[in-house]
């Protein structure tokens, strides 16, 4: 099964591989879907970051894999869909390294299906972290963190993985979409940045009032205007002011949402910016306008709980993303300014 990158359903074939895994979970699917990367550079890349966005996304809501879905897990990420060899561009064609990879990945079924059941619970929260580093050795030659592994060093890596997961030593956090930009050329990445930082209207710095405010998130969100008050007291100051943002721009918000899937979307968008989108940055930005009332929810409701080294919490960083493009929400690198009083009275 041959995967590239402007021909592929990402979000189809993700679907397929959590119904192979009987994962029903409509959070998890949602969750997924809105954290895998949308450009590969080949089709190994493309399979790891499917399965990576399935890891971190459970690893997220907590989701304990059984012992027959982490097997299942292991074997459709080194083989694909299709159940053909581990041939990837780490040993193609090369039938001896095939079968030290086979006989590698029986040891790991085998020492699953013998000691799974009895591992504490937060180390089976940890242990699809595993898989996903024998899945990317197996595929690219080296683990998510970049150290280089050899075949035949597979199944001594996996014990030392096992001993890490219990030192809680394992951190496969790198934000996916960070990994989709690394993909990009350089000059993509500076024009992408320089974009990012010009997009704030004039008009943002007009803060709305609370009472505007709360008016425009009772139309998003059908709340009762007391209760938007309380949460809105609640929330951190930079989520205050990304809720802020993105209520001024309610209209467009309006606007947009009547033309997804049309052709006049991206028109609008780039018109109204000045310059062009890639089709990984319209991805992006239709999954941001479909999600908002699920992001402001998420937000006031404090759901999107930061995880990994890095805190952050993934579905957030990249819905974020989708409005930054947009213009939606300012592009901010530090820290919102301690002036900005989200208290203010009406």
């Amino acid at each position: 099964m041959i995967y590239r990158n402007n021909t592929i359903n990402s979000e189809k074939i993700l679907f397929q591989i959590l119904d192979e895994l009987r994962i029903t979970d409509d959070k998890i699917k949602l969750d997924a879907s809105l954290v895998i990367n949308l450009k590969i550079s080949n089709n190994d890349e493309f399979w790891i970051n499917i399965m990576k966005a399935i890891v971190v996304v459970c690893d997220e809501n907590k989701f304990a894999f059984s012992k027959a879905e982490l097997c299942d897990f292991l074997t459709i990420g080194a083989r694909g869909l299709d159940n053909k060899k581990y041939e990837t561009i780490v040993n193609s064609e090369n039938q001896l390294m095939n079968k030290v990879v086979s006989d590698a990945i029986f040891s790991i079924y085998k020492d699953i299906m013998e000691n799974y059941d009895n591992l504490d619970t937060e180390l089976k929260y940890n242990y699809p972290k595993i898989i996903l580093n024998i899945i990317s050795i197996i595929r690219r030659g080296s683990d998510i963190s970049g150290e280089k592994v050899n075949l035949y060093g597979l199944e001594r890596y996996y014990l030392k993985n096992k001993l890490d997961a219990i030192d809680k030593k394992i951190d496969v956090s790198e934000p996916i979409l960070d990994i989709a930009k690394k993909t990009d050329n350089t000059d993509e990445k500076k024009s992408e940045a320089s974009s990012l930082q010009a997009l704030t209207p004039p008009s943002m710095e007009n803060t709305l009032s609370r009472k505007d405010l709360v008016n425009s998130l009772s139309l998003i969100t059908g709340r009762k205007k007391n209760e938007l008050n309380e949460l809105l007291a609640k929330i951190p100051e930079q989520d205050y002011k990304k809720i802020t943002d993105l209520c001024a721009n309610y209209s467009k918000l309006q606007k947009y949402s009547r033309l997804i899937g049309t052709e006049e979307f991206s028109r609008q968008i780039e018109k109204e910016l000045g310059r062009k989108f890639n089709d990984r940055q319209l991805q992006h930005a239709t999954i941001s306008i479909r999600k908002v009332e699920t992001y402001v929810e998420n937000v006031l409701d404090g759901k999107f709980i930061p995880h990994g080294s890095h805190g952050i919490n993934h579905v957030k960083h990249n819905l974020e993303y989708g409005y930054q493009l947009m213009g939606l929400i300012e592009y901010r690198r530090r820290k919102y300014s301690h002036s900005y009083n989200k208290n203010s009275q009406i």
